[in-house]
């Protein structure tokens, strides 16, 4: 079972919440929480925010052992290779520094699976900012107030996460690249994007 499985289960057990509850605090069905919590499916990391802010932790709490509230010293070590994987239909991550809680940034090492803008069901937005440096391989980054901007190994990106967006890979092999998300990214309601996001589109319409 994977990390975050387990730290969802022993997390919703803490707090004492049926599946029930949970699913009302972050906007999840029950049925998707249940098979997030046995190990059957891989979550978005739309649905990993929505999760952290049902339970009041960080997104990087989900894949810790540590408890939220050690001392930490503020220094944290991952060595290459050893980060904390987890793998989204879209993305592999790989959490750096993952043992240590309550960070203003979420930095993560990624490989871009999707090779299309098909591969998602939408370009999503939001609260924070980001920073991508590619790595290794071609990038696309499609958002709505611009054409899609290319990088290269090397170049790098940082936007307002508020704007809807997508990273995509270009050519025949995966980007790599490191993926800096601030705080906000990690700590805004799902449903409360989702409303605005609604609303947004029927004044548009």
């Amino acid at each position: 079972m994977s990390v975050l499985a387990d730290k969802l289960r022993v997390l919703r057990a803490q707090r004492q919440l049926t599946f029930q509850q949970l699913s009302a605090r972050c906007g999840i069905s029950v049925s998707t929480l249940s098979k997030i919590e046995t190990g059957q499916l891989s979550p978005t990391y739309e649905k990993i925010v929505a999760l952290a802010q049902g339970l009041g932790v960080d997104v990087a709490d989900l894949f810790s052992s540590t408890p939220a509230d050690a001392v930490s010293g503020r220094r944290g070590v991952t060595r290459s290779g050893q980060g904390v994987r987890y793998e989204s239909p879209q993305y592999v991550y790989e959490m750096l520094c993952s043992d240590l809680t309550g960070k203003q940034f979420l930095p993560i090492r990624a490989r871009i699976k999707a090779h299309s803008l098909a591969d998602f069901d939408a370009l999503h937005s939001h609260a924070g900012e980001e920073f991508v440096y590619v790595l290794e391989g071609e990038l696309h980054v499609h958002s709505e107030f611009y054409e899609p901007l290319v990088l290269r190994a090397g170049d790098s990106c940082y936007f307002d996460s508020k704007m809807r967006h997508a990273l995509v890979s270009a050519g025949a092999r995966d980007a790599e690249i490191l993926w800096v998300s601030s705080k906000q990214a990690m700590q805004e309601p799902v449903i409360e994007r989702a409303a605005r996001r609604a609303a947004s589109d029927s004044e548009a319409s």
